[in-house]
């Protein structure tokens, strides 16, 4: 039986070590705040919201968001759609009238649960961007509002 040479054997664990931090520094960093609010509750679903933190540290990038979590208490499937009005530094992004409003929808099954995070692969149907943690210099979410709200049996 061979011996694998010592500089094999140290290039594997350098390349472990090395393969390790990038995935650490990669990785995005959550910090959550299960301190979930109800946003509003209409046939059967209820709409939470909590606030999050999310790093990327790789990037240098670090914001907040407002995630949402839905919740089907019913044992009928709905489907839920909705447009926002986003207020930037007390200022409304939608609310003119002139601008398409994206309209964004979740389908839950019955007793379902679905909700956003800072790796959320979803967009942002379960989140909105309030602001970024190390810049101060930029808009701040002020406010928002769930506008023409419909749940509906599926």
């Amino acid at each position: 039986m061979s011996k694998k040479p010592l500089f094999i054997h140290q290039l594997y664990s350098k390349l472990f070590t090395l393969v390790f931090l990038f995935m650490i520094f990669n990785a995005y960093s959550i910090t959550p705040d299960n301190d979930w609010k109800l946003y509003k509750s209409i046939n059967g679903i209820e709409i939470y919201y909590a606030n999050e933190e999310c790093h990327d540290f790789a990037n240098g990038t670090h914001y907040e968001y407002i995630v949402f979590k839905f919740i089907n208490t019913t044992s009928v499937s709905k489907k839920i759609t909705w447009s926002e009005n986003l207020y930037y530094n007390g200022k409304c992004n939608g609310c003119d009238g002139k601008s398409d409003n994206p309209l964004f929808e979740v389908e839950l099954k019955s007793n379902e649960t679905k909700q956003g995070g800072c790796g959320n692969d979803n967009g942002d149907v379960y989140r909105i961007f309030s602001r970024f943690l190390n810049y101060t210099d930029k808009p701040v979410l002020t406010k928002y509002d769930f506008t023409n709200l419909i749940v509906t049996d599926r």
